[in-house]
């Protein structure tokens, strides 16, 4: 409920320790927007963290129903349909309503609000009447912006307790990592690192883990690896999701590396069609 008070006492350390977190959640008014914006409650509650329901316009179906009302009027119809949407939620929540998502908003939104993750919910099946919506996950997987993909048919818990991490041994930095990191952090799921290729080596493993402790994702002595031989990236990662039992995985967003080909469109596309589970992915700095 917008501004209301968590009901349940945050399991985070005190406010003066930390600055509390804010999720941004891409909603519109199918069924996947409703589950993100779910999860992203449920996640941030224990954290004392806060929401903002961001809605582009062109993706509503609502807007459709509202043209011929003036520009006033039909964006005071989305806001109070958005603000149904945060009542159903019991944690601070606020929102904002852009005409769409170019690189330029997202990063203006980064800025002011400095989240952890833009958190997206993706559909099981494509909707076919939402053209923009494609160019919004675009704009969200161009490695520049930190962000949480949920799967519409998950229904694990939202807060993991074991992280895959994909890594190649290549070295790598994040970009504005403080927030992301707070937020893994403050979950403290059990970690593990997973590399993939076609011939895995115990001292591509070992780098592994070594540029995952370095970069700040887990304390040392926390992380366990597992090397998984396969030719290719996506079908790697999710062999090793499925033995590790893994309910996150966290990819790094760059695009010279191992893992580079998972930011072609068809590649990325087959990735998140095919994780069961929530999809974090944390932008490298170039």
């Amino acid at each position: 409920m917008t501004l209301n008070q968590i009901q349940n006492a945050p399991s985070a350390p005190p406010a003066g320790e930390l600055k509390p977190l804010s999720f941004i959640v891409l909603t519109n008014f199918f069924p996947a927007a409703h589950r993100a914006v779910r999860y992203a409650a449920e996640l941030a509650a224990p954290l004392g963290a806060q929401l903002v329901l961001l809605h582009v316009r062109e993706v509503s179906v609502l807007e459709g129903e509202l043209l011929d009302q003036p520009g006033k009027e039909r964006d005071g119809e989305l806001r109070t349909a958005v603000q149904t949407l945060a009542d159903e939620v019991y944690v601070p929540t606020s929102i904002e309503l852009v005409p769409d998502l170019q690189l330029s908003t997202a990063a203006a939104l980064l800025h002011r609000y400095a989240p952890a993750v833009f958190v997206l919910g993706l559909a099981t099946e494509a909707v076919q009447d939402v053209p923009v919506s494609q160019a919004v996950l675009d704009v969200l997987r161009s490695g520049e912006f930190p962000l949480l993909i949920v799967p519409e048919a998950y229904r694990g818990a939202a807060l993991p307790t074991h992280a895959l991490v994909g890594a190649d041994g290549d070295p790598f930095s994040l970009e504005h990592p403080g927030p992301a990191l707070q937020l893994l952090r403050q979950l403290a799921p059990r970690l593990t690192v997973a590399t993939v290729s076609a011939a895995a080596e115990d001292a591509v493993c070992a780098t592994a883990r070594q540029q995952v402790q370095a970069a700040g994702l887990a304390a040392a002595g926390h992380l366990h690896v597992e090397a998984i031989r396969h030719h290719s990236p996506v079908a790697g990662l999710l062999q090793a999701v499925a033995l590790t039992r893994a309910d996150l995985l966290v990819l790094i967003a760059r695009r010279h590396s191992f893992l580079s080909a998972l930011f072609h469109r068809s590649v990325t596309s087959r990735l998140l069609r095919s994780c069961p589970v929530p999809l974090l992915l944390l932008p490298a700095a170039d």
